[in-house]
């Protein structure tokens, strides 16, 4: 029997003031890489003004080729070394990724994605630029363009379209109930999932079918949405996927009511694929769609990963 621990005051002091510390350095290290980028993108465009994306070797530490905007190469290591980008310029950008990788959590970063050729390589997209979307196989995750749609299925049925901008922070969800409490469960659900906030404007639309606004059956859809949107796989992952879950706010997937139903609406349009949470497995009884169990919202995470591989 596993004993619970007991949470006298003192130790409700100690574990708030641990939780303040660790959200801290999460915000300081998301705050290093978004510097990190800034800066990089301001030497390289001293010399290629066309720049739009990076592409970095993170086992090297080392700068492996400039993008412009439609994924055309204006610079690689090392064929280019001295043309194009001067080795100074190439030397300082090496000391930032050798001196800001170490830090870790690189897939949390909100710019940095895996680039298409894969790990250990990774595509960092500059700030203040328009990537095209034609230009996603060579500069993937583009903020500001990425846009990742769910379609879910509940008490109303909906597509929700999740964008990640340039600028302040913020975080918007139009089309909900309760959008205060929703926006603080989706965060939290989020972060406690184990994968950093994105940076900047989080926007995430709703348009339903019955024009009804949403009630947190969907909150597994938005937050998919959202971290669909920030890189962690790319929207096709999401093509032809129905969600049915609440969040909760450790990031666990909980049962719903009438899953039987949501799932046959799902069947009657023309999505193929289901998650749903684990606790509903034993309650399904709906053929026609492939269905798939989950605890929590990283287990969600790794199978949308494994639709993106799939998909590719």
């Amino acid at each position: 029997m596993t004993e619970t621990l007991h949470t006298d005051l003192e130790t409700a002091g100690h574990s708030k003031t641990f939780e303040d510390a660790y959200q801290a350095a999460h915000a300081a290290r998301r705050k290093l890489y978004a510097q990190a980028t800034a800066y990089a993108a301001h030497l390289i465009r001293k010399e290629l003004p066309e720049a739009a994306a990076l592409t970095i070797d993170t086992e090297e530490k080392d700068l492996h080729e400039v993008l412009d905007a439609e994924g055309k190469t204006l610079w690689h290591a090392p064929s280019a070394a001295g043309h194009g980008l001067s080795d100074a310029i190439t030397d300082e950008v090496n000391g930032l990724l050798d001196d800001a990788i170490p830090f870790g959590n690189l897939a949390g970063a909100a710019r940095w994605k895996t680039a298409p050729q894969g790990l250990p390589f990774r595509t960092i997209v500059l700030p203040e630029t328009e990537v095209p979307e034609t230009a996603e196989q060579a500069v993937h995750g583009t903020e500001g363009q990425d846009r990742a749609m769910v379609r879910a299925s509940g008490e109303s049925t909906a597509v929700i379209h999740a964008t990640i901008s340039p600028g302040p922070d913020s975080f918007t969800i139009d089309g909900v109930s309760h959008e205060r409490e929703t926006r603080d469960r989706i965060r939290a659900a989020i972060v406690n999932g184990g994968y950093d906030w994105p940076n900047g404007r989080v926007t995430v639309t709703v348009e339903t079918v019955t024009g009804r606004p949403l009630d947190s059956t969907h909150d597994l859809a938005i937050a998919c949405a959202i971290l669909g949107a920030a890189g962690h796989y790319r929207p096709n992952a999401l093509a032809n996927v129905v969600f049915i879950g609440e969040l909760g706010l450790d990031g666990r997937v909980r049962p719903v009511a009438d899953v039987n139903e949501a799932a046959r609406s799902a069947i009657a349009s023309p999505w193929t694929t289901a998650l749903i949470a684990d606790g509903d497995l034993s309650a399904i009884d709906v053929a026609g769609i492939g269905i798939y169990g989950v605890e929590n919202l990283h287990q969600a995470v790794l199978t949308l990963q494994t639709f993106d591989r799939a998909n590719s």
